[in-house]
Order: C-alpha cells, then sequence, then structure tokens
C-alpha cells in the first residue's frame, strides 16, 4: 500500500515537471511565481501556528523582568533614602526636581 502510494507520487511529480518544462517562458515563470508565493504563505502559515507559545513566554518573560526591574529601583530608592519623590507608575520623580528656578 505504501509502495503503490510512494510511485504514484513520483509519477505525479514526473509528469508535472514534463509539464512545467513543456511550458512556454512567460507561463513558466508565471506559474515558479505563484509556487513561490504559496510557498511563502505556506511558510508563514507554519510559523505563525508554531512560533504563538514562543511569543506568548517572551511577553510573559518580558513582563516578570519589567516588574523584577521596577522592584529593585524601588528598593534601591529606599535603601539610599530617595523616598522624597513620588511614583509615577514606574518613573520616579524626586521632590528635588520641583525646586524653583532662578532667572539670571
Amino acid at each position: 500500500m505504501f509502495s503503490t502510494v510512494l510511485a504514484a507520487l513520483g509519477l505525479a511529480i514526473c509528469i508535472a515537471l514534463a509539464v512545467h518544462m513543456a511550458l512556454p517562458y512567460r507561463t513558466r515563470a508565471r506559474v515558479n511565481s505563484a509556487i513561490t508565493r504559496l510557498g511563502g504563505w505556506a511558510q508563514t502559515q507554519i510559523d505563525r501556528a508554531a512560533g504563538w507559545r514562543r511569543r506568548q513566554r517572551q511577553a510573559r518573560f518580558a513582563a516578570l523582568e519589567a516588574e523584577r526591574v521596577i522592584r529593585r529601583a524601588r528598593e534601591s530608592a529606599q535603601q539610599n533614602g530617595r523616598v522624597e519623590g513620588e511614583w509615577d507608575g514606574n518613573v520616579y520623580r524626586p521632590r528635588s526636581f520641583d525646586k524653583p528656578k532662578k532667572p539670571h
């Protein structure tokens, strides 16, 4: 059974290649272009299907890393006595920046 299917597949490929060689140049170029586009589309779909878990894992890792960096910055600010400020999301704004500017 398997050998019959394999033989039929080989025969179909040989016939397709023979027909392709018999085509005029412009038609052959058009067929090649269509096959290339179809191959690119299929590869994109496979990458999309296979890569969603990797993208999800990378996004989760990036969020955890951002939280860790923010927590470390807040803790170092408290340890160094720089608590005279406020946190706006993940941005630290010290009160020393709010001093009025002296005109010259």
